[in-house]
């Protein structure tokens, strides 16, 4: 029986070998040679870690975009994860009482998180259009001229989207951890005369703090990997101003066709992805023992 059992199983262990396993261990292998779509004549030449050396060692155009781009890409997360994390604890603590109105709000908060990041994008690149922008309104009220949102503040509006689109997240996941406190810890409080800000001090903060960090360690890893939203809403411009290290990975592989050095530029993205992990997981693993 279990040998018949296991047979069932075949279907799907090759159908994770196929789409999980394969592209992985063969893109790992195109890393390792320099191979060009756009210039078949060079031919498919083994070059060990050359691709690497280039982007991060050797001088030249790859290795100062790709340093750019990481730079941006870590402006970009660390920005959007604390407005994230703020921005989703207040709403949290707004919307904390159980009632018939903050249920209903709890409901249209999640809205955002629902949406495609491709819709999301298109949204927002309307809201920043000038003039008829929504966004242009209140400059063009008080006669300012309102910022060029997707030139020169094109940085800051990616992140003012995807606060917008992922906070209900972390408002989600900081509500669950909230409403997991023991109800008796703040009724203790109150008989000891402890303020609002005491009990969110010293009760609620410490008690959500493995909530935070779940949090801080997703979206760290999404922040990371973001290609949707640049895409759709400025194209990794103006110039490369935008150019996040998921973008470029894309366009040297699939725009440049240089897939041998595109290949080595995700594996690259995936160090630092597990290097963020690695350096998330003791603290995890201290909250877990606490």
């Amino acid at each position: 029986m279990v040998k018949r059992g296991l047979l069932w199983l075949i279907p799907a262990c090759a159908i994770f070998v196929v789409i999980g396993i394969y592209p992985l261990l063969y893109s790992l292998w195109l890393s390792f040679h320099s191979f060009s779509l756009a210039d078949p004549a060079r031919g498919f030449r083994f070059t060990g870690f050359g691709n690497y050396g280039e982007l991060l060692f050797r001088e030249g155009v790859l290795r100062i975009t790709f340093l750019r781009s990481l730079c941006l890409t870590g402006i970009f997360a660390i920005s959007c994860l604390l407005l994230e994390l703020l921005i989703g604890m207040g709403l949290a603590l707004l919307f904390s009482a159980k009632t018939g109105a903050t249920k209903v709000a709890r409901v249209l908060v999640m809205i955002p998180m629902l949406l495609a990041p491709v819709v999301v994008g298109n949204i927002f690149k309307l809201i920043y259009a000038f003039p008829f922008g929504l966004l242009n309104f209140p400059f063009l009220a008080a006669k300012v001229t309102p910022p060029a949102w997707l030139t020169e503040w094109a940085l800051v509006s990616l992140i003012i989207t995807s606060v917008w689109e992922w906070t209900p997240f972390s408002f989600l996941v900081i509500l669950a951890a909230m409403y997991a406190i023991p109800v008796e810890y703040y009724e203790a409080s109150k008989v000891d005369g402890a303020s609002s800000w005491h009990e969110f001090r010293f009760i609620t903060l410490p008690l959500i703090k493995s909530a935070v960090l779940v949090i801080c360690l997703i979206r760290s890893i999404d922040l990371i990997r973001t290609f949707d939203l640049v895409w759709v809403l400025t194209g990794g411009g103006p110039g490369i101003d935008t150019a996040l290290v998921a973008f470029n990975a894309y366009y040297l592989g699939f725009k440049y066709f240089e897939i041998g050095a595109g290949s080595a530029y995700a594996y690259l993205i995936l160090l630092v992805v597990n290097a963020v992990v690695i350096g998330f997981l003791p603290f995890l693993a201290k909250e877990i023992k606490a």
